[in-house]
């Protein structure tokens, strides 16, 4: 059976389990307790800065629910699925790694729904038109033809598209969901790291860099196909072409892959590979699903010996200590 509720109550029914304000800075975090008549967890929200939001999602529901939203203006969003989530029909039900892009714009009356009772663990950015323009070197309202789609105007219906969490995004938002720190580090690490996941986000759907820039084709041929190579590695952990098959697999010669890996990601093709694993191993390790043995096979290492040394090489701690819960 669904409960149908409107938003606003929705979110009345939630306990304020924690609260930290610095006016000064205009920083501050919000933990709320999940309504226990529909389940358990918490959302977190911590606002960074005035018009950016990051909320932190970590509830297990036991109803389905229908939330009946009213029209709203709406900010750009970024939202991270690491399980399903509230969705819509009009705009689609989000899976496990999706990743949808909203616009800034007029969102409509929308009823949201969750169908799932599984855990739902999601990573919502929200950040104002003019933040996000100044945080990219916008300047005089001259948005690039790219990007107009985020920008609509408040009685125009948002732009909305579903892409996928790819590896380098699903180690950002580890690293978010574990963050370390506290204080004024804690803001700059989740803002570099929010940074980090936008750029990625828009770079998978326009497939260029985001700041306006000359037109440059043969550049921007050459690294298409640089970042073509990349996504190659990214599916292909456990059994890698190698650096001659990765040039020929995107029609490039091996100088021109070395120099593209240079100049696009500061590292070799092959130290660009060996950190993705390192990195892919290491989420795998904290989420504590596989053994130390799969995480090795599963990230292309036959040998535990030189992957637990290549481990503790790049982190400093053991794949059993990382299995443990230990930070590196």
């Amino acid at each position: 059976m669904t409960t149908k509720i409107p938003e606003e109550e929705y979110w009345q029914l939630f306990r304020l389990a924690k609260e930290y304000t610095d006016t000064q800075n205009k920083y501050s975090e919000t933990l709320l307790e999940y309504p226990q008549d529909f389940g358990s967890g918490s959302i977190l929200n911590i606002e960074l800065r005035e018009g950016l939001l990051l909320t932190i999602e970590d509830v297990q529901r036991l109803k389905n629910l229908t939330l009946d939203v009213q029209a709203q203006e709406h900010p750009l969003g970024f939202y991270f699925y690491l399980s399903a989530g509230f969705g819509s029909p009009r705009y689609g039900m989000p899976q496990k790694g999706d990743a949808f892009l909203f616009g800034g714009g007029m969102m409509p009356q929308t009823l949201y729904n969750n169908f799932s009772l599984d855990t739902d663990k999601v990573i919502y950015i929200h950040i104002e038109p003019e933040v996000f323009k100044k945080f990219v070197g916008i300047e005089n309202d001259t948005v690039p033809p790219q990007l107009k789609y985020l920008f609509r105007h408040p009685d125009e219906e948002y732009y909305v598209i579903n892409g996928k969490i790819n590896t380098q995004m699903q180690i950002i938002l580890q690293q978010i969901w574990q963050c370390p720190y506290q204080g004024l580090v804690k803001r700059m690490y989740l803002e570099s790291k929010i940074l980090e996941l936008m750029a990625l986000r828009l770079q998978q759907h326009i497939g260029e860099d985001i700041t306006p820039k000359p037109v440059d084709i043969p550049k921007r041929s050459l690294m298409e196909k640089i970042y073509q190579a990349r996504e190659i590695l990214e599916l292909h952990l456990n059994n890698p072409p190698t650096v001659l098959q990765l040039a020929e697999k995107v029609g490039l010669s091996h100088y021109q892959l070395k120099q593209g890996f240079q100049k696009g990601f500061g590292s070799t093709a092959f130290q660009y590979l060996h950190n993705l694993r390192m990195e892919k191993a290491r989420l795998l390790l904290y989420e504590r699903n596989m053994s130390v043995t799969q995480v090795a096979n599963t990230v292309g290492y036959s040998h535990l010996g030189q992957f637990a040394a290549a481990f503790k090489r790049k982190f400093g701690i053991s794949p059993n200590e990382c299995l443990k819960g230990k930070l590196g």
